[in-house]
C-alpha cells in the first residue's frame, strides 16, 4: 500500500504514539497506578542496598523473606534509577512504557516477515491501543511486559535465522533468550514449550514444510546458551520452585488452589472460540504460500494454542492465575484480526473497483456531464479504496471494540487501577522517616505492596490467596486479611463466625458458610451491637429506659479454646448492668451456640426485655401454622434462591417474639422485670439443593414450605450432632496473631475500621491524614 520509507515513517509515528500514550496514562495522576509497582520497587531496594545480593530474598515484601520473582526487569530498572536520578516510580513508568511500545515494532516486523507490510501496519496500530497491553501496565505486571516484547523478538530472530547467518543468530538469540529466562518464570515456561513443540513438529513434518531439520534443531541452541548465561541464578531458583514452593503450583496449598478455582477460571465462551479460530492461520497460509503447513504457521498456531491450553491447567493438577495466559495469546490474536482487516478491506476495495468500472461505462460519465465526478474519478482507484476501508475498519474497532482502548477507555482503566495519591504517599514517607528500619507494618493488599517498596519497611499485606505465588506468604497474608476485618474468627469447616469485639458495632458476631466450589464464605446472619436494644428500669419503675449495646463500654473480650470447642467472650458494662455474650463453636458441629447474659449489682435495676434486629441474606418462609408475626415453637427458617442457603435458629433458653422485616429478623425477648436474665439459642447455616422444578417456583409456593419444613425438622432434632469430627478448627485471635507475626504498626485505609483500633487499648494512633491512619501496636 505504501513504499518502504513511508511504511517506516508510519511505524515510527505509531511507535511514538504508543509510547507517549502509555507514559501519559502511567503518570496522569503523578503516581503510576496499580499495586505491583510496590513489589517491584521492594526487589530493587533489596538488590541495591549494598553488600552481597541475594536475588531470592526480598527484605520488605510480605514481611521480608524468600522471593521467587525473577530479577531481570529489576536489575535493568535499578541501573536506570541510579544513572538518571529520577524518582523510582517515574523510572518504572518510563522503562515499562518504552518496552510496551516496542511490542508495536516487534509485531510489525513479524507480520512483515510472515505476511505483508500493509497488514503489518494495521497490526502495529492495533497493538498500540491493545487494551490488554495497557491494562497490564496499569495493574503493574512490569516483568511480564518485558517478556511480551522479548518473546516475539526471539521468534523474529528464529524466523530470520538464514538471513542473519549462524554466528549473529546464535549470539543475538541467546542474549534475548537469556534476558527472557531471567525476567519472568511463567513467560519462560511458555516460551520454551512453544519453541520445543515447534521444533518437534517441524522435524516430524519437515517434508511437508520444506524445512531442513538441522535448521530447526539450531533453534534449541540459543535456549541452551541463554540458560547457561544465567546459570548461577537458575541453579539458585530451581530448588525453590521444585521444593518448598512446588505445592503452590500443584495444589498442595489448599486455600490457594480453592481461591484460584473460585476466581480465576476462564468462561467457556472465551476459551472455546480461542480453540476454534486459531486454525484460520492455516487458511491464510494456504492462500499466501500455496500450502497450509509451514514453520511460521506452526509457530503462530502454537504461540496461540499453548497458552490457551494452559488456561485449563487445573484439569491436570497445575494451578496458577489462569487468566494471565490470555496476555500471551493476545498478540497472535491481534495479528489474525489485522490480517482479517486487510483482506476484508481488499475485498471491499475490489468490489469498489468493479463498481467504478461499471460507472465509467455509463453514458453520463463518458459524456462528462458531471465536472465534480470527472475530478473525483482519477482518485477512485484500488489503492485509495483499500486505504479508506482499512481506516474505517481500524477506527471502528479502535472506538467500539472492548479489546482495544481509545483514550477515554484508557483513562477509565487507569482510574480503576489508580491507588496512590499524595496523602497516601505522605504516610509512606512518614513511616520511612519516623519508624525503625526493621519495624513490621500490616496493611491492606494493594497499599501494602506500595508500603514495602517505597517506605522500605517489612510489610505484610492482606493479599487474597489467588494472588500468592510463594507458600511462606500465605500465613502472614491470612493474618493481615483477618486483622483488617475483625478481632476474632473461628471456622470449623462447616460454619464460620467473625466477631468484631465490642469496640465497633458491626459484626457482633457474623455467621457465614463456605459454599460448594466457592472459596470465600457467604455471610448469612449478622448481629450488630447498634441493633441490639436493652430495655430496663432504674430507680423509677414507671420510667422505662432503653439503650443499644453500642452505647455500653467494653470491659473485657477474649477467646478460649477448650475440649474441642472455641468460645468467644465479649463483656459490656456500665453503671446499670453487665452484658456478657458467649459464642461457642464446636469441632464438626454445624450449629454455633450463643448465650446472652444480663446481670446487675444495682438493686433498683430490672430488665424489661432485649431485642435483636439481625440483618440477614435470607427470605422468610412460612412453616406449618406459623405466621409472619407471632410466636414459634423452637425454630425458624430464613433462606432461598438463588444461592439456596438455609439459616436456622433454634431457641434453647427463652422464646422470643419474632418479626420478619425486609432484610432483617427481629427477635424480641420479654424479660419480665427480672434482675438477672439469660437467653440462648443455636444458629446454623447450610446449603440445600431443591429440584429443578422448585427452582422455577415462587418462594411462597406451598411446595417450598413442605421442603423447608422437612429441612428444618431434620436439623432441629440434630443441631448438636457432630457431623465431621475430623475437620480442624481454624482460630484467629487478633492479639495472639499480632504477637506471633511481630507486627509493630498497622496502616489503615478503611475509615470504618478506625474506631475498632482507636478504642482498643492495645493500639496507639501515631499518624493520621485524610486517607491513612497508622497505629502502633502496644507490646
Amino acid at each position: 500500500m505504501f513504499s518502504r520509507p513511508r511504511n517506516y515513517m508510519l511505524l515510527t509515528l505509531i511507535f511514538a504514539f504508543a509510547f507517549v500514550y502509555r507514559v501519559i496514562l502511567m503518570l496522569l495522576e503523578r503516581f503510576p497506578p496499580g499495586a505491583d509497582i510496590g513489589l517491584h520497587n521492594s526487589i530493587i531496594a533489596s538488590i541495591t542496598q549494598g553488600g552481597n545480593t541475594n536475588f531470592l530474598w526480598n527484605n520488605y515484601h510480605m514481611g521480608g523473606g524468600s522471593s521467587v520473582t525473577f530479577p531481570g526487569y529489576h536489575i535493568f530498572t535499578s541501573y536506570v534509577i541510579l544513572l538518571t536520578g529520577l524518582p523510582d516510580y517515574v523510572s518504572h513508568a518510563l522503562v515499562v512504557s518504552l518496552f510496551s511500545a516496542l511490542i508495536v515494532v516487534a509485531a510489525y516486523l513479524i507480520m512483515r516477515k510472515v505476511w505483508n507490510p500493509s497488514a503489518a501496519l494495521i497490526v502495529a496500530f492495533l497493538v498500540a491501543v491493545s487494551r490488554f497491553d495497557i491494562e497490564m501496565l496499569m495493574w503493574g505486571g512490569y516483568p511480564n511486559v518485558i517478556t511480551l516484547l522479548l518473546i516475539p523478538l526471539a521468534f523474529l530472530l528464529f524466523l530470520e535465522r538464514e538471513k542473519l547467518g549462524l554466528a549473529p543468530f546464535v549470539i543475538s538469540a541467546s542474549l534475548v533468550c537469556g534476558g527472557l529466562l531471567l525476567t519472568h518464570s511463567l513467560s519462560s515456561v511458555l516460551f520454551i514449550a512453544i519453541v520445543l513443540t515447534t521444533v518437534f513438529l517441524g522435524v516430524v513434518f519437515a517434508k511437508r514444510t520444506s524445512e531442513r531439520r538441522l535448521g530447526l534443531l539450531i533453534w534449541i541452541l540459543p535456549l541452551v546458551l541463554g540458560a547457561v548465561s544465567i546459570a548461577p541464578f537458575l541453579i539458585q531458583v530451581a530448588p525453590a520452585y521444585l521444593g518448598s514452593d512446588v505445592g503452590t503450583f500443584t495444589g498442595g496449598v489448599v486455600d490457594i488452589r480453592s481461591a484460584l478455582l473460585s476466581t480465576k477460571l476462564l468462561p467457556l465462551e472465551i476459551v472455546v472460540p480461542l480453540f476454534i479460530f486459531v486454525f484460520l492461520y492455516f487458511a491464510f497460509s494456504k492462500y499466501y504460500n500455496g500450502k497450509a503447513l509451514t514453520v511460521p504457521m506452526l509457530l503462530l498456531v502454537l504461540w496461540w494454542l499453548i497458552p490457551t491450553i494452559m488456561t485449563q491447567g487445573y484439569l491436570v493438577g497445575l494451578y496458577t492465575d489462569f487468566q494471565r495466559f490470555l496476555y500471551f495469546v493476545i498478540l497472535p490474536v491481534i495479528m489474525l484480526v489485522g490480517l482479517g482487516f486487510y483482506h476484508s478491506a481488499r475485498f471491499f476495495a475490489q468490489a469498489s473497483d468493479w463498481l467504478v468500472a461499471r460507472l465509467k461505462e455509463t453514458p453520463f460519465v463518458r459524456m462528462g456531464k458531471s465536472k465534480a465526478l470527472n475530478r473525483l474519478m482519477p482518485h477512485m482507484e484500488h489503492k485509495n479504496f483499500l486505504l479508506i476501508f482499512i481506516l474505517i475498519l481500524v477506527l471502528f474497532t479502535f472506538l467500539f471494540v472492548s479489546m482495544f482502548a481509545p483514550p477515554n477507555q484508557g483513562i477509565a482503566i487507569q482510574s480503576f487501577y489508580q491507588l496512590m495519591n499524595p496523602p497516601k504517599y505522605e504516610a509512606l514517607q512518614w513511616a520511612q522517616q519516623n519508624t525503625p528500619p526493621n519495624a513490621l507494618f500490616l496493611t491492606d493488599a494493594q497499599y501494602g505492596w506500595w508500603f514495602g517498596g517505597f517506605a522500605k519497611r517489612p510489610t505484610i499485606s492482606a493479599v487474597e490467596p489467588q494472588y500468592l505465588t510463594n507458600e511462606r506468604e500465605f500465613e502472614p497474608a491470612k493474618v493481615a486479611r483477618y486483622m483488617l476485618d475483625t478481632d476474632y474468627l473461628v471456622d470449623n469447616g462447616l460454619i464460620q463466625v467473625r466477631e468484631d469485639g465490642g469496640y465497633i458495632a458491626r459484626h457482633n458476631p457474623e455467621f457465614l458458610i463456605k459454599l460448594t466450589d466457592e472459596y470465600f464464605p457467604y455471610p448469612f446472619f449478622n448481629f450488630d451491637n447498634s441493633k441490639t436494644l436493652i430495655s430496663f428500669r432504674a430507680g423509677d419503675p414507671e420510667l422505662p429506659l432503653k439503650m443499644d449495646l453500642a452505647q455500653v463500654p467494653v470491659s473485657d473480650m477474649h477467646i478460649k479454646n477448650e475440649n474441642g470447642s472455641v468460645s468467644i467472650y465479649v463483656t459490656h458494662q456500665n453503671l446499670y448492668f453487665t452484658f456478657t455474650q458467649k459464642t461457642v463453636i464446636s469441632q464438626g458441629v454445624r450449629f454455633a451456640n450463643m448465650t446472652q447474659m444480663l446481670t446487675t449489682d444495682n438493686p433498683t435495676v430490672t430488665f424489661d426485655g432485649i431485642a435483636f434486629t439481625i440483618p440477614t441474606k435470607g427470605t422468610y418462609a412460612q412453616i406449618g401454622n406459623g405466621s409472619i408475626v407471632g410466636e414459634f415453637d423452637n425454630y425458624i427458617y430464613l433462606g432461598g434462591p438463588p444461592v439456596f442457603v438455609a439459616g436456622q435458629i433454634i431457641f434453647t433458653e427463652g422464646q422470643p417474639f419474632l418479626t420478619d422485616l425486609t432484610g432483617y429478623l427481629v427477635m424480641d425477648y420479654n424479660l419480665a422485670a427480672k434482675s438477672n436474665a439469660t437467653v440462648a439459642f443455636s444458629l446454623g447455616v447450610y446449603q440445600y439443593e431443591p429440584s429443578e422444578e422448585l427452582k422455577r417456583t415462587p418462594l411462597t409456593d406451598v411446595t417450598w414450605n413442605e421442603l423447608y419444613e422437612k429441612l428444618l425438622s431434620d436439623h432441629a432434632g440434630n443441631y448438636t450432632r457432630q457431623e465431621d469430627p475430623d475437620l480442624p478448627i481454624d482460630v484467629f485471635d487478633y492479639r495472639q496473631a499480632l504477637s506471633e507475626q511481630k507486627v509493630s504498626y498497622i496502616a489503615l485505609r478503611d475509615p470504618e475500621q478506625i474506631p475498632r483500633l482507636a478504642k482498643d487499648p492495645n493500639f496507639i494512633l501515631v499518624f493520621i491524614n485524610d486517607e491513612v491512619s497508622i497505629f502502633r501496636v502496644r507490646k
